[in-house]
């Protein structure tokens, strides 16, 4: 692929999928002592008593400026279908030390925090969502 075609291709992307506003959750949660371990939740509209409950998963090639924020309108997409929906944040890339790029993965950080924040939803989710 050479340059021209991957530059035009990433910009695709970020004006697709990065350009929608992000959507504040109805409330977030921790689930470890990180920083990025927190949980957004977002409350099924309409309807009544208990609904389905879809956990979302942010991709970003786990690098650092990619976060749970880009998938929130989805979230919401959601939400107002009637499904409850919790969207976990976890450890990404960290940035170099000499301030370059920042490095994608955190092996197996990331693993282990999705683990972590699973294991814990249950209770949250009982604690969060009507």
């Amino acid at each position: 692929m050479t340059d021209d075609v991957a530059a035009a291709r990433a910009a695709a992307e970020e004006k697709s999928a990065f350009a929608h506003p992000p959507v504040d959750p109805d409330t977030t949660a921790a689930y470890g002592d990180d920083p990025d371990h927190v949980i957004d939740f977002w409350t099924p509209r309409g309807g009544s008593g208990p609904a389905p409950v879809v956990v979302v998963l942010h991709g970003g090639a786990w690098r650092a400026p990619y976060d749970r924020r880009h998938v929130s309108p989805f979230a919401a997409f959601l939400a107002h279908r009637g499904f409850a929906v919790a969207s976990v944040e976890y450890r990404r890339g960290a940035t170099q030390a000499d301030g370059g790029d920042p490095v994608a993965g955190r092996w197996p950080d990331t693993f282990d925090d999705v683990a972590a924040a699973v294991d814990a939803l249950p209770a949250l989710i009982r604690e969060h969502l009507p």
